[in-house]
């Protein structure tokens, strides 16, 4: 499975892509892409790097009569792991795990910036409004909080 992994990673990182996971089930027959780009993915770009692969020769001769291949972009229930991911949601609600013993957690605010490799959350504790930093390297995840 390796061997199909690279040919997917280099097709799509070769139109300046993202990939985020590559999921492939031999009990469905699917390969699944996820993939993204540091401004978010349109629909058309998703559909343009579907095509290079399944036009890929050795995709063609070797994968395409055993899978079915989706290429898709992340859900907006999508763990945020990468500083990518959170750069591209600065400015929302989160719900932040981490490993700072001095925050609570999960800690629940807004994503105000980003400083050298620092989360910089708003976040409200009880009436007061304060300012945390957590350094990526102690998030474990976070996840968007949706506003229905």
């Amino acid at each position: 499975m390796r061997d199909i992994q690279k040919l997917i990673r280099d097709i799509v990182e070769s139109s300046g892509v993202y990939i985020e996971d590559i999921r492939i089930s031999d009990t469905s027959g699917q390969i699944r892409v996820i993939c993204d780009t540091d401004t978010g993915i349109s629909s058309e770009k998703l559909i343009d790097i579907s095509k290079m692969i399944l036009n890929d020769p050795l995709y063609d001769e070797k994968y395409a009569s055993d899978y079915r291949l989706e290429v898709s972009s992340p859900g907006i229930d999508s763990p945020l792991t990468h500083l990518r991911h959170f750069r591209k949601n600065i400015g929302r609600e989160l719900e932040v795990h981490h490993r700072c013993a001095s925050f609570g957690n999960p800690l629940k605010g807004t994503l105000h910036d980003i400083e050298d490799d620092t989360l910089v959350m708003t976040v409200k504790k009880k009436k007061k409004t304060e300012n945390l930093r957590i350094p990526s390297d102690k998030v474990e995840y976070a996840r968007i909080i949706l506003k229905w």
